[in-house]
């Protein structure tokens, strides 16, 4: 692999990552496009769905000086009219005579489409530069296109006995201020933002962003079972924060739906001995083109996304210490058995500190146990 094709699409990817949280149901993609000498004439990224696309802005900037020159881009341009006529094509009308792609696009409408149209008018093309790192920036994207479910990351912040709450329930603050900025962040980034009934008539939380410039606030997800939550909660009376969406049992939906303010939207959904049906309800956020959601549980709600093999990635936040009472609550809670040989593994685990307190990264293992 060329040692200049990595260094641009490096840049291309640093691009996309400046749209995070921001082009869903799309995906992110920036683009950089160099002269015959090498020379770097444009750049640009997908800012919002329903706006041109990265290698529409970047030929722009670039003029006429992008002929004979190439294109970089970290996704498949597309050939397809959506929101926005092809990328494709206005790639063929730009004159360069190469295009360096870091993956294939999996969305059906395209795959392999917009490769075959920029080949058919004799621009070469070469697919799968740094395409692990592309599939990561965009693994919420490629997960909806190959499953119909959105990408789910676990979210938790626990002591280092893995506690997220005293006996009370009190859980303020566990961890220290970094670590609650670095939260703020994740919302700022994900489609939705998903908890527990239980949590939120414990903690009352927003669940929107604060102390970012430019943030815009995810879409805020509740899972009750019962519908037990009070209408007047801050996350149902709040001026600030996204569009809110209650998940509850069939029953609960049709006797206690009316007393919940008429912007809250409260979605019945099927019962099992288990509980709702999880997997129903993020086909039905994938359908509201929700392509991400950041659960930041209570324990119940954790366990039963990982029971049901629902989780994708965790991120656990662990604060250095110890509540040691075997009465507080431990950060996930499954009723189930499980010995040691079917715990969940993670892979591409990363750790590093956030003030205080340690970040653990990781990705659920594709057997998931």
């Amino acid at each position: 692999m060329d040692e200049i094709d990595i260094v641009h699409m490096k840049s291309c990817l640093e691009l996309a990552a400046k749209a995070a949280g921001r082009t869903s149901p799309n995906p992110m993609v920036g683009s950089v496009v160099v002269d015959a000498s090498g020379k770097v004439i444009g750049t640009g990224f997908h800012e919002k769905a329903g706006t041109p696309h990265a290698e529409v802005h970047a030929l722009k900037q670039a003029g006429s000086a992008a002929r004979g020159g190439t294109l970089y881009v970290n996704l498949e341009p597309c050939c397809h009219h959506g929101r926005t006529p092809p990328c494709a094509e206005a790639v063929i009308a730009s004159g360069v005579s190469k295009v360096i792609i870091g993956m294939g696009d999996p969305n059906p409408k395209v795959a392999g489409g917009g490769i075959k149209l920029l080949n058919d008018a004799g621009i070469e093309t070469k697919v799968g530069v740094l395409e692990d790192e592309c599939r990561f920036l965009n693994r919420a994207f490629v997960k909806r296109m190959n499953t119909g479910l959105p990408w789910v990351c676990l979210k938790l912040a626990a002591t280092l006995d893995g506690k997220i709450a005293d006996r009370h329930g009190s859980s303020r603050w566990i961890t220290g201020a970094e670590a609650r900025a670095y939260v703020h962040q994740l919302r700022n980034e994900y489609d939705a933002v998903m908890v527990g009934g239980h949590t939120v008539v414990k903690d009352d939380p927003q669940l929107n962003v604060r102390d970012i410039a430019g943030s815009r606030d995810p879409m805020r997800v509740i899972i009750d079972s019962e519908l037990s939550m009070d209408p007047v909660s801050r996350v149902c009376q709040s001026t600030t924060g996204g569009r809110t969406i209650i998940f509850c049992n069939e029953e609960s939906a049709r006797e206690k739906g009316k007393s919940f303010p008429a912007d809250i939207e409260i979605v019945g959904v099927q019962t099992s001995a288990s509980g709702l049906d999880l997997k129903t309800i993020l086909l039905d956020l994938a359908a509201k083109d929700v392509q991400s959601i950041l659960c930041e549980g209570g324990s119940r709600l954790a366990g039963s996304l990982l029971e049901a093999g629902l989780v994708d990635e965790v991120q656990w936040l662990i604060a250095p210490k110890l509540i040691t009472d075997i009465n507080s609550i431990p950060a996930i809670s499954n009723a189930n058995e499980v010995p040691l040989s079917k715990a969940f593994n993670l892979e591409q685990v990363i750790v590093s500190a956030l003030g205080g307190d340690i970040l653990v990264r990781g990705i659920v293992a594709l057997d998931g146990r």
